[in-house]
């Protein structure tokens, strides 16, 4: 039978040896995900291969590796890791470290690029959009943590022949286990991998319950009023802007005027360009305009980021902290109120667009960039949005929005361009003809 005292020792030694060489490893790891996520290059399909056949690193082959480099004749022979909790936590950390970066990888390239463009919209600064990717794919890093403390705190090979098994000093409960399975103690053995498992089933709960906790933003609506100034005047001509992708123009020298005080309606056959010219205004396609800090957007698929109602209507002021928290008010407008903390992936469709519609008068810009903003709402729910866009027009803001309704753009446009197959037409043309008049609706 093991000794209280002596399994509390082995115990704390084992945390402290797989809970330092998780930490080490998903710091690292986070980091070099992050980058490969974000950028492409050459090769790096190829990279992506060789971590994943790192996940089945044979520990024996980490542990020799190790011992041969901390040994009196290997490369890291001055740091005197060799048989000490400094050189288990090494040969962990190595063993690990390709499992949290290719789990941790793939889940934050899965956060969607329309997520991404909601935080370029946003002029997310670089540090806190690097927080909120890794808040969208938490639960994917999650998973490769525990993935990764769960392989540490199993692992007996690499930590045997780097530690030494030594009484007091190097023993955990995995050796501990081997130790008293070999000298036939079976009741002691399985009394360790008792605890052994315990621990295991603890720790995974306990990183489970931290990524429940709202680190960014409250659960609950803000109070404060809407800032519903007028804006400064302003008057931008944006010239020549074009897009190609594979070699086909998507969008051919375009010029628009976007000034105070005006509702611009976009209006072309599906395929036309018209999402395209859009994104180029705001700087998803291309380079940056100059305006991007002016501009809120509306993309023709509404994409949330935060987990609640509440939340996703504070993501404006969790990001630029000059900004009113009204969001109470906000979901007032369009029949929300009720829904402060239901999690946006249980909303309908509609509601997801009005929330998104929402969100992007709480950045308070100048110009509203609106796709389809209304295509899959009630008569009520347009109506409200379309009187909020009326008003943002009194403000002296401006208002581009695409759209195939005709009427809507009767509505509200105080004047309409149209596109055909990335170009712009003259109003008169025999095709703005056909759009107008409602032979073209998609």
């Amino acid at each position: 039978m093991v000794s209280s005292s002596s399994i509390w020792d082995v115990v704390l030694r084992t945390v402290v040896t797989s809970g330092t060489a998780t930490l080490i490893a998903t710091l690292f790891a986070l980091a070099f995900a992050l980058l490969l996520a974000n950028t492409t290059w050459r090769g790096k399909e190829i990279l992506r291969v060789i971590v994943q056949a790192l996940y089945g690193l044979p520990p024996v082959v980490v542990g020799v590796m190790v011992y041969l480099a901390l040994s009196k004749d290997g490369l890291l022979s001055d740091l005197n890791w060799l048989f000490t909790i400094e050189g288990m936590i090494f040969a962990q950390t190595l063993l690990i470290f390709p499992l949290i970066l290719g789990v941790a990888w793939g889940a934050l390239e899965r956060v969607s690029e329309e997520k991404r463009d909601v935080f370029r919209v946003m002029n997310v600064e670089k540090r806190r959009r690097i927080f909120l990717e890794m808040y969208c794919a938490r639960k994917g890093i999650v998973n490769a943590v525990l993935l990764g403390f769960g392989r540490a705190i199993a692992e007996v090979g690499a930590v045997l022949m780097v530690g030494g098994n030594i009484a007091g000093k190097t023993r955990v409960l995995t050796t501990s286990v081997v130790l008293e399975t070999s000298i036939g103690e079976m009741d002691a053995a399985l009394q360790l991998g008792g605890v052994l498992l315990v621990l295991s089933l603890l720790v995974a709960f306990s990183i489970q319950l931290l990524q429940r906790i709202h680190f960014f933003g409250r659960g609950d609506f803000g109070e404060d009023e809407r800032d519903l100034g007028c804006f400064e005047d302003f008057d931008y001509n944006l010239e020549d802007l074009r897009v190609q992708k594979n070699g086909i123009k998507i969008l051919d020298s375009y010029s628009i005027q976007l000034k105070q005080g005006e509702i611009i309606a976009l209006m072309g056959e599906s395929g036309s360009g018209k999402s395209t010219l859009l994104r180029r205004i705001c700087g998803l396609e291309g380079e940056d305009l100059g305006i991007g800090r002016d501009i809120a957007y509306v993309a023709q698929q509404p994409t949330l980021i935060m987990d609640t109602v509440a939340m996703e209507l504070q993501l404006p002021i969790m990001v630029h902290k000059h900004l009113p928290n009204s969001s109470k008010e906000l979901a007032t407008i369009c029949g929300l109120e009720d829904k402060e903390r239901q999690r946006t992936d249980t909303l309908s469709g509609g509601e997801r667009q009005r929330l998104v519609f929402l969100r992007a008068l709480a950045m308070n810009r100048k110009i509203l960039i609106l796709d389809e903003f209304t295509s899959e709402l009630d008569g009520l729910s347009i109506e409200k949005i379309e009187r909020e866009v009326l008003k943002f027009k009194e403000r002296g803001g401006c208002v581009l929005f695409a759209t195939h309704n005709v009427l809507q753009a009767k509505r509200l446009a105080t004047r309409t361009i149209f596109i055909h197959q990335g170009k712009k037409i003259d109003a008169e043309s025999e095709i703005a003809q056909q759009i107008k008049s409602g032979k073209w609706i998609g």
